[in-house]
C-alpha cells in the first residue's frame, strides 16, 4: 500500500469514527426531546397559530444571533471536540383560553461525553448518565428539573420587584 492510500485508508476511519459519533450525539439529543415531549405531555399536533409551526422548537445557539429556529433537531445539534454538543429548545406558551399572547421558553442544553460517561446541563444543573449508546437513559430527574425551574419562572410577577412603601412612613432624606 502507497503512503498516499494509507493517508486515504486514515482519512476512511476518521470520518467513520466522526459520523458515529455525530449519530450518537443525535440519539442522546432525540431520547432527551422524546422524554421532555412525554414528561410534559406536549401536543403532537400544530398549534394552529399563525406563524407557529410546532409546539416545540429545535434551536441552534449561534453565540451572535442569540436562537435560531431549525426546522429538525440534527439542524439544530451543534457538535465540538473533546465530546461535546449543544443544543436548545423553545417550549411554546400562550395564555389561555384564546393563546395570546405567547412565546417560547427557551433553554440550551450542553452534553459532554467521556467514554461511556455523559454529562448534561440544563437550566444551571448537571446530570451524570451511564451512556452505552444503545441503551436508553433515564432522564426522569432531567424532566423534572426544567419542568420545575420552568414553573419557577413562570412564578415570578412584576410585584415581586416593586419595593413595599406605606404613605406616610418614607423616611427617605429630600435632596435640596
Amino acid at each position: 500500500m502507497s503512503l498516499y492510500d494509507q493517508l486515504n485508508s486514515a482519512y476512511t476511519t476518521q470520518l467513520q469514527e466522526n459520523n458515529s459519533f455525530v449519530e450518537q450525539n443525535l440519539n442522546f439529543a432525540e431520547q432527551i426531546v422524546n422524554a421532555l415531549i412525554d414528561f410534559l405531555d406536549v401536543p403532537p399536533q400544530n398549534p394552529d397559530i399563525k406563524g407557529v409551526e410546532s409546539y416545540l422548537q429545535y434551536l441552534r445557539l449561534d453565540r451572535e444571533k442569540g436562537y435560531l429556529a431549525q426546522e429538525t433537531l440534527s439542524k439544530a445539534l451543534s457538535h465540538f471536540p473533546e465530546g461535546k454538543f449543544q443544543f436548545g429548545l423553545g417550549l411554546l406558551l400562550t395564555a389561555q383560553p384564546d393563546r395570546h399572547p405567547r412565546q417560547f421558553a427557551t433553554f440550551s442544553i450542553d452534553g459532554d461525553r467521556d467514554g461511556d460517561r455523559l454529562t448534561v446541563n440544563v437550566l444551571g444543573k448537571t446530570f451524570e448518565f451511564e451512556a452505552a449508546t444503545q441503551s436508553d437513559l433515564d432522564l426522569n430527574a432531567l424532566c423534572t428539573h426544567v419542568f420545575d425551574d420552568l414553573m419557577t419562572g413562570l412564578s415570578w410577577r412584576i410585584s415581586d420587584e416593586v419595593e413595599k412603601t406605606q404613605i406616610g412612613f418614607d423616611v427617605t432624606p429630600i435632596d435640596d
